[in-house]
């Protein structure tokens, strides 16, 4: 999409960025999901009898709670698969961009690119 060439030792800290931002970005998901998963079900609900509404069976505490988790699953799936599957070196100044854009790559992080990248990315970073 640009027109930057990326010299040997820019690829590589890409792909480490990259890399890095996958795990923090895996590391939050997981950290929500603990919340998400330790949040007790109240009492209440979970004594509560069988009923329908409508013809249809009311979803259990327990039903909520696993599709509550599978959507938060396969929204995060679709995300890593969209910034992060089919990585190439013709894409990563684009996906370097788009973490730096999104906070998940530092300042400092960023400060190990070539002058002209580093530039760049703050220069765009700052146009938002």
């Amino acid at each position: 999409m640009w027109n930057i060439e990326l010299s040997k030792s820019d690829k590589r800290l890409c792909r480490e960025l990259i890399h890095v931002s996958l795990e923090r970005e895996c590391r939050k998901f997981v950290e929500d999901m603990q919340k998400v998963v330790s949040k007790p079900i109240p009492l209440a609900e979970l004594n509560a009898p069988y009923r329908e509404e409508n013809g249809f069976a009311v979803e259990g505490p327990w039903h909520k709670q696993y599709i509550k988790i599978f959507n938060k699953v396969r929204t995060f799936d679709k995300h890593v698969a969209r910034r992060y599957d089919d990585m190439s070196g013709g894409h990563y100044l684009d996906a370097v961009l788009d973490l730096y854009c999104d906070d998940i790559v530092t300042d400092d992080e960023i400060s190990g690119f070539s002058e002209k990248i580093e530039e760049f990315l703050k220069r765009y970073k700052a146009s938002l």
